[in-house]
This record gives structure tokens, sequence and C-alpha cells, in this order.
């Protein structure tokens, strides 16, 4: 994970697409215990900037297949869809409501609001379209709000993030 002024950026992941589907009642990406502890001695003063990694490579992996048996599919990018907020870790998939969304043209805005001390609890999850895992991350302590501005297709979907704000 790279770490700047600007806030805190992820590199592409390559997951293979049986992890993928294997995964996906599981985070991806959390710092390990001690990351965390860290992060929530921490109170943010200024806005920070989260940025999910753009996409995931997904290719077929053919280890442990029994004898006779081969994987047929495509492999590509899975593309950044949307983000979201967790409450708690995404392995429960507890989501958030946004407290308010709007929409302008094609694009959508989403705001999270959070209680003092509780966005040490909140994970910011990556989702992509076509995965079943969700990459995630926990929030530092001190963030009172959380806004994403989302892309959309013509359709109204997400197509993808286009930044994700917390103060």
């Amino acid at each position: 994970m790279a770490h700047s002024s600007t806030g805190v950026s992820f590199p592409a992941l390559r997951v293979p697409a049986f992890e993928l589907a294997l995964m996906a009642m599981l985070a991806l990406v959390a710092p390990p215990p001690a990351a965390h502890a860290a992060a929530s001695a921490d109170t943010p003063a200024t806005a920070t900037s989260f940025h999910c990694p753009a996409s995931l490579a997904q290719q077929p992996v053919p280890d442990g297949l029994p004898r006779g048996w081969s994987i047929h599919g495509r492999s590509g990018e899975l593309l950044l869809q949307r983000a979201a907020f967790y409450d708690g870790d995404p392995t429960g998939l507890g989501t958030l409501a946004p407290e308010s969304t709007r929409r302008s043209g094609l694009t959508e805005t989403s705001t999270w609001s959070f209680a003092a001390g509780d966005s040490a609890h909140v994970w910011l999850g990556c989702l992509y379209r076509d995965a079943t895992a969700v990459v995630a991350r926990p929030l530092p302590a001190g963030l009172r709000q959380c806004t994403t501005v989302l892309r959309l297709t013509t359709l109204g979907d997400p197509a993808e993030t286009l930044s994700v704000q917390c103060r």
C-alpha cells in the first residue's frame, strides 16, 4: 500500500478466478492488527482520499484440479464499479446505507456520516464488476463523514468510483 499526502492508494491486484469465488466472504486487503491499532490512534485533521485499485486481474488457475479436468473461461480485468461502507469487517456483508444520495446527469454523490469514534469500526470496500470478493480496509478512527462520487451508465447503474473523500 502506498501512502501520499493526498491519500492512500492501492496497486492493481491479481486474483485467480477460483479465489474470487472462494473468497466472496473475505476481505482481500486488510492491514495487520498492529497497523489497524496505529491507524486508530490517528485522528485525521483534514480530508483524506482513498483510492480503490482500478481493476483486479482475473486468471483461471488449473492447480488442484483432478486429472482429466480443465478450466474454460476468459481471463480479464474486473473493473472497479463502486465503493461501499461496512459495519465492521465485510465478511458479514453488513453494508451501511448512505445518509444522502444525489444525482446530477451521469454522476451520483453519496454521503455517510459517523458518530464520534464509530469510524474505527467502519470498513471501506471496493466492489468490482462481476467479482464475488471485496477488496477492503478499515477506516482510521476520527472520521466523521465520507463521500463517494460515482460515474453512472446511461441506465443509471454504477460504472466506476471517481472518488472517496473522508474527513
